[in-house]
Order: C-alpha cells, then structure tokens, then sequence
C-alpha cells in the first residue's frame, strides 16, 4: 500500500512521476513527430473555441474534453473543490447519461488541475457522436434536482473528511499550504471539510465557466474506425485518412452547433507568485492517524513544462529515483519507498517522497547524504540513455491512449501555446548531453532553498 504513495499524490496536485517503462529504438523517437503531425486536425469556432482533434486508428474509443483554464487557481476562497463538484453533479444527474454508464456505452470525465479543469465524456468510436449530443445537452442545461444536489455533498463531504484523516493527504495539505501561502494554488482542488458549496455557486460557477475567453475542445480516439458493414479486409491507409477527415469536419459542425453560441467575456489568468520556500526550511507534522510510520517530504522549485531545461531536469529525476531506491530503500532500509514527484504547474515544485517505519534514522540527513552518490562522467554518460529510453517511451506510449493523449495534448496547449508541443519531446530528449542533466540537478536539487516536512504520530 505505501508503495502506491506516488500514485494517490497524482490525485492531489496533478502530480507527475516518471517512473520505469520499456526502451524505444532512438528512430522512433526520431520519427515521433512525423508520424504523428499529420494526426491532427486544428479549427477555432466563430467564437474563437480552439478545437484540436487527435486521430488514434489503432484505439478503440474516443474521449472529448472541454478545457476551462484556471482551474484550482481560479477557484474562489473557501469552495474549494467547486469545479469537480460542478462536473460530477452535471454528468451524474442526467437520466440518459445514467443509463448510458451503466450498460458501459458512457464514462463522465472531470478533473481540476492547478492551472484547468475539464469535464467530458468517453465511449466506443462507433458511440462518440451520439454521446456527444448527451453531454452537451447535460451541460448546457443541467438536470440536477435539489436532492442530487444533497446527496451529491454528502458524498463529497464523506470523501473529504477520510482524506483529512489520510496522513498522506495531511503532508500534502501542509506542503500546500507552505508552498503556495499567497498564491492562487492554495486552495482548489478537491472538496475540504471546510468547503461550503451551494446551488448557488453552482449556478453561479457554470455561467462563468462558460466562457469561450477561457475554453478548449480537445479530442483524441479512433476517428478512421470502420462501420460494422465496412469490417473485415485489408487495412487502407488513404481510406482511414478520408473516414478522420470525414467524421473531423462532422466534429467540428456539432460542435460549432452546441459551443458556437458562447459568449466571450473578459477574462484572464491569475498571477501565480513563485513558490514560497526558505533557506533549508523544516516543518514537523503530527497526526494521530500516522500510526508507528513516518511520511516525508524534501521540496524544491524545478522548470515547468515547456522551459529550456525541463527535460533535463526530469531525466535527472530519474537517474535520482534509481540512487534513492538502491541507497534508503534497498541497502540501508531507512524507508520503504522514496523517489521523486514533480507538482505539475506554473510554478511548479518538485518533491522527494519518503516513507516507512518510523525509527532513529534521519530521513533528512539520508537523503541529503545520497546526493553525493549521483552518477557524474562517465557512469552518468553510460547510465544516460537508458534513462532517456524510460523517458521517450512514456512520450511515445501517450500517444496510442485517448486518456493519455488529451493529457498530454492538453498540458502542451497550457504551457507550450501548442497542442502538439509533446511531439517534439523525444528529439529533446534524445538531445539533452550528460552535462544539461548534472546541470538540472545542481540547479534544483543541490539548491539552498528548500522545505522538509515530516509527518509522525
């Protein structure tokens, strides 16, 4: 279960871990782009709603996101959570979107990350078009009755009081609240104790969600499928590229039909102050619900998508990730998982994750100690590509999954002005020298600014 600790901080802060996978060849990492630019198809609607869709021949669904930037950081003081309240009690109150989960032809998709949220919908290919005309419908004019709306935040409020008595959400709470004491990040995500969400600011939070200013249609899946009488046969490669071409400008009429008529309104994204960090700041946490086990977390600033330097600096995650495996977890024991996590944002910060039974070893001083261990020269030159096939293959695997697409495509158009930033990933990676990589870690790992939090009993 602890092991699973990088999994349920994802949840949290859009947290991204980078974490082992199979090697790729280095040509497909040199054909990525060109194999996958001709892919997509990019449109705006006559009120500006930038549209990118995503052709995935070889998937077997389509999933559909509306994007609506700010996200946490537009969420208003004390309704926290609202935007993924707003999602689920829209999609879960529908009749026909109820009927459609349950025989498996429908999934609600909903998130709120630091800097957007979204809200959309997945299904077979050969359902996507008419599920579309459900979601639209549900979000435009909402169904939900004042019992939804009641049993909907009773649920909610029974998910965030087990959270706040989860010690890895109380260390996550507190490095939220250190990191982003006066920042817009502070509060947001997820539904609090503390939170106090009406109908009101439900009806209140759609009307400014809807705003074409602050929106983006995205979709990713297989457009080129087959009808059910066209099945069978050799695959043809000009045929698929007609039926995505077909069912890409049918995509783009419905939509112009359910989106085209939204107004835009003023609207800009909050400032985001750096995050707040000290000179080798420490905090101490209790929590009754640690039980005999201590949490930790080491934090430093690091680059956000899209900088110059931020693929080497996630390559040095890795090369980190495998130090602090061999040298706390493996040979001295000191804890039972430790690695590093990257809180994906504007302001973006990295984190150093450890956790185990708690005892007389300083976890701090552990960790601190194992930077001497990182590769340098020639064991980092040798150790280099394999870290970089790690890294290049969660690119190129992204791109045949509909969910993993849109994440990406989604997180390239907010920090890189481009949907298809992700494409040129594996180039860069391939690029970054030995040195660009002990350069990253000097630069945020080795930095003085930092914050320790421990978390026991």
């Amino acid at each position: 279960m602890k092991k699973k600790f990088a999994t349920l901080l994802l949840a949290f802060f859009s947290l991204l871990i980078f974490s082992c996978a199979s090697g790729p060849k280095t040509e497909r990492a040199d054909l990525f782009y060109e194999e996958n630019a001709n892919l997509f198809k990019e449109a705006a609607l006559s009120n500006g709603i930038p549209v990118i869709i995503k052709n995935i021949p070889y998937e077997k669904n389509i999933e559909l996101r509306v994007l609506f930037w700010g996200g946490a950081s537009s969420c208003p003081k004390g309704k926290s959570g609202l935007d993924v309240f707003t999602f689920d009690l829209i999609g879960e109150s529908t009749q026909i979107i109820k009927e459609r989960s349950a025989r498996g032809r429908y999934f609600p998709l909903s998130a709120c990350l630091a800097d957007w949220s979204y809200c959309g919908f997945g299904s077979s290919a050969e359902d996507f078009f008419e599920s579309l005309g459900f979601f639209s419908a549900a979000l435009f004019s909402p169904q939900y009755s004042r019992d939804d709306y009641l049993k909907k935040e009773a649920a909610f409020a029974t998910q965030a009081i087990s959270r706040s008595e989860n010690p890895r959400y109380e260390l996550l709470d507190e490095i939220q609240k250190r990191l982003y004491q006066n920042s817009p990040y502070f509060d947001g995500i997820y539904y609090k104790p503390a939170s106090r969400v009406s109908e009101y600011d439900i009806e209140k939070n759609i009307s400014s969600l809807l705003n074409a200013n602050r929106m983006a249609i995205v979709a990713a899946g297989n457009f080129s499928y087959k009808e059910q009488a066209e099945k069978g046969g050799k695959k043809d490669a000009k045929a698929g590229e007609r039926l995505f071409n077909e069912r890409a400008a049918y995509l783009l009429e419905q939509l112009e039909k359910a989106f085209g008529s939204v107004q835009r309104s003023a609207w800009t994204a909050p400032t985001v102050p750096p995050v707040k960090l000290g000179a080798g700041g420490k905090a101490a946490l209790h929590s009754e619900f640690a039980g005999a086990d201590f949490y930790s977390a080491l934090c430093f600033a690091c680059p956000a998508r899209g900088s110059y330097d931020y693929e080497a600096f996630a390559l040095s995650t890795l090369a980190l990730d495998s130090l602090l495996a061999r040298e706390l977890v493996e040979r001295q024991k000191a804890a039972a998982y430790c690695g590093t996590g990257a809180l994906n944002s504007r302001q973006s910060a990295v984190m150093i994750l450890a956790g185990g039974k708690n005892g007389s070893s300083d976890i701090y001083e552990l960790i601190k100690e194992s930077f001497k261990g990182f590769p340098v020269g020639a064991e980092l030159e040798s150790a280099l590509g394999y870290y970089k096939n790690i890294y290049v293959s969660r690119v190129i695997g992204s791109a045949q999954n509909a969910g993993a697409t849109l994440d990406q495509m989604a997180s390239s158009l907010f920090y890189e002005g481009d949907a298809k930033a992700f494409l040129e990933r594996p180039k860069k990676i391939r690029a970054a020298t030995p040195q660009d990589v002990a350069s990253a870690f000097e630069k945020y790992f080795l930095s003085e600014n930092s914050l320790f939090v421990l978390l026991t009993n």
